[in-house]
């Protein structure tokens, strides 16, 4: 079988060959890679997540100090609500970070706040405020609910100013020692037991909402990267993709966030809510009186090799196509000149002696279809002389039918068209003349002679009627002026005979009379001759023009007439029988024929003959177009018609147009 396979076959298999090869070593690096990539990413995660930890600590001790220095402030130490208040509004506007600032007393009840009411965090917050003012601590809340809001509060305590403080204090703002409250506490009246030096008389806090420490942590996480920061049982902050679904990641890593609030940092796998593993790593956020723990997670080394393991598939798919389409490539290109060699030795074979291939390959391969060809162009060269003389034998043959049918269906049409003329002309008048003497005839003498002379009066004047009728139908055979006086002679005679017809008809002919063969006079005498008859029969028209013009590039005839019009595409007239005859009469004597016409805007007739043989182009039609058929033709001048033209379908206006026919119909 193997025997049996063809050259592009073979090197096709052999690129597969090669690319097992390569497969296997693309699999090998990629698993090193995996390897490698946890690594990097695990260190990567770490660097980040001391970077969160350092960011965090950054704003919240800078809050946390400035609301220390708030807390040392004469009158918030003085528990004065009045003037604390001023002063919280000051420290909140210039704090953008925080949402709002509060003073409480030692019984926890508010002296002064600045932003939203804490009122309904109350409740919540008296555990954390007594441990600050019980053991002077700076504390952290866990993220509270407050309206529409997530806030963190932090607490510091407020502790009376020592004796040196004190009386620098009383020498710039005269303030009170500070006392401890009663019930009545915030209302900016002294009437209590006067606080010890050091020991909390109340608390300051201050409201931060997740959103706005979100804002300085979510940033930093790069495109797959999550981030969290949680407490003992919530999220506090979080990036979109743990935010959208923070009870799966508090249930899955509950464990290991118990180590991180524990104060352990490592590194965990894990399966996320969309089913891809992932990499977290965690380590606590170390502030004082804040139990939290940092987490920043990406998917695993593998989850990113399944995806580089389909670009690697892509990309060997990719090179294995290019590999094969080279391999088929060469495999054609060596095994072509093979097959055409076997092509030409096929069609020998079957008498087909006119394929010729052009020698191809290289070597031997070359060599033999060199002599191949040699032999098979001797063989072409006897087999074409053959060839050639019996499609000149046929196409002689077909010259000939098509004269012949020509022929015949001009005779027909002329006889058909002398027969209706002698028919609907002579007859009549013979016929009339016929029995005015047959009466003559019946009365046998007894017709009185004045009534015999008025018989035979009329008798006469049938005749010489009908001897005219005959007379204008041999003029139109043949007009006897036509090879006396030429053609522009002859043409104003027709014209004169037209025009006692009633219709308003004369001739324009411009340049010297042309000299034209007798079959080309004769051409177009009758081209005119059907035109002018069709403008009397058809056309309705009041007046027509004939321009015959003589120029350097031969002679242009141009017959128009402000009548009816027609539209030559659609509408079947009693004229397509001399619209054809025109139309072959101009190609026998070798001129183009076209006509312009519209149903309501005239016709226009023009034939053109070269002495080159150009074919009209479309500047014919695009003058006569623009100028229009108007209700006088002598609106448009033929001068400005090029001797060159083509002839299109339609005009711009809707005008239709008809083509005129190639020289072979």
């Amino acid at each position: 079988m193997i025997h049996h396979w063809s050259l592009r076959t073979r090197f096709v298999l052999f690129a597969t060959a090669c690319l097992i090869p390569l497969l296997a070593v693309v699999v090998f690096f990629l698993d090193r890679g995996i390897e490698r990539n946890a690594e990097q990413l695990i260190n990567t995660e770490s660097t980040l997540a001391q970077l969160i930890n350092q960011t965090l600590q950054y704003n919240i001790q800078e809050n946390g100090e400035a609301l220390n220095t708030l807390a040392r402030q004469p009158e918030v130490v003085a528990l004065d609500g009045v003037r604390s208040q001023a002063v919280l509004g000051q420290y909140r506007a210039a704090r953008p970070l925080l949402s709002g600032v509060f003073l409480t007393d030692q019984a926890g009840s508010v002296i002064a706040e600045s932003g939203p009411p804490i009122a309904p965090l109350r409740t919540q917050l008296s555990s954390q405020i007594e441990t600050t003012m019980a053991t002077g601590d700076n504390l952290i809340s866990n993220p509270l609910p407050l309206g529409d809001l997530r806030v963190i509060v932090l607490t510091y305590p407020i502790t009376p100013l020592s004796d040196a403080e004190a009386a620098a204090a009383n020498a710039t703002t005269n303030a009170q020692a500070p006392i401890v409250q009663g019930p009545e506490a915030g209302d900016g009246t002294s009437g209590g037991t006067p606080a010890k030096p050091g020991e909390p008389v109340g608390a300051i806090g201050a409201i931060i909402q997740t959103d706005n420490l979100a804002r300085y942590v979510v940033p930093l996480a790069p495109a797959q990267t999550e981030i969290a920061v949680t407490g003992p049982n919530d999220v506090i902050l979080a990036t979109a993709g743990i935010a959208s679904n923070p009870a799966f990641f508090l249930d899955t890593l509950a464990p290991t966030i118990k180590l991180a609030l524990d104060g352990d940092a490592d590194y965990v796998t894990f399966t996320d809510a969309d089913g891809e593993e992932r990499l977290a790593v965690y380590t606590p956020f170390t502030f004082d009186g804040a139990e939290w723990g940092i987490f920043v997670t990406n998917p695993t080394p593998r989850a990113f090799a399944r995806n580089l393991l389909w670009q690697s598939l892509i990309v060997l798919v990719l090179a294995g196509i290019v590999i094969l389409a080279l391999a088929i490539f060469f495999g054609e290109m060596t095994a072509r000149p093979l097959r055409q060699l076997t092509a030409q030795a096929a069609a020998f074979r079957r008498g087909d002696f006119h394929q010729f291939f052009e020698p191809s390959g290289s070597g031997e391969i070359r060599a033999l279809g060199s002599t191949f060809s040699e032999m098979a162009e001797q063989l072409s060269e006897q087999m074409q002389g053959l060839e050639e003389t019996r499609e000149e034998r046929e196409r002689q043959a077909g010259q000939l039918r098509d004269l012949l049918r020509r022929t015949v269906r001009l005779q027909e049409d002329e006889r058909r068209r002398i027969a209706g003329e002698i028919h609907d002309a002579v007859s009549p008048l013979i016929t009339g003349a016929l029995y005015q003497a047959r009466a003559l005839q019946i009365r046998n003498g007894s017709t009185p002679p004045d009534e015999r002379e008025q018989s035979l009066a009329s008798v006469n004047q049938l005749l010489e009627r009908a001897s005219q009728e005959l007379h204008g139908v041999i003029f139109d055979l043949r007009p006897p002026d036509l090879d006396d006086i030429g053609v522009v002679a002859a043409i104003e005679a027709y014209v004169q005979t037209i025009q006692r017809t009633g219709l308003a008809c004369r001739l324009e002919a411009i340049g010297d009379s042309p000299s034209l063969t007798p079959e080309v006079r004769l051409g177009v005498y009758r081209i005119v001759q059907e035109a002018l008859h069709n403008v009397v029969r058809h056309a309705s028209a009041d007046e027509a023009v004939v321009r015959l013009e003589t120029t350097e590039h031969g002679l242009r005839v141009t017959i128009r007439d402000n009548g009816a019009g027609f539209d030559p595409e659609s509408a079947v007239r009693p004229t397509s029988l001399g619209l054809l005859s025109m139309r072959e009469r101009a190609a026998a004597i070798g001129a183009n024929f076209t006509i312009v016409t519209r149903p309501g805007g005239g016709t226009a007739i023009v034939i053109e003959r070269t002495d080159t043989g150009d074919t009209l182009t479309t500047d014919i039609l695009a003058v006569i177009a623009a100028n229009g058929l108007n209700d006088r033709p002598t609106d448009i001048d033929p001068s400005t018609i090029p001797a060159n033209s083509q002839t299109p379908t339609t005009t711009s206006d809707g005008m239709a147009v008809s083509t005129p026919p190639s020289r072979e119909a």
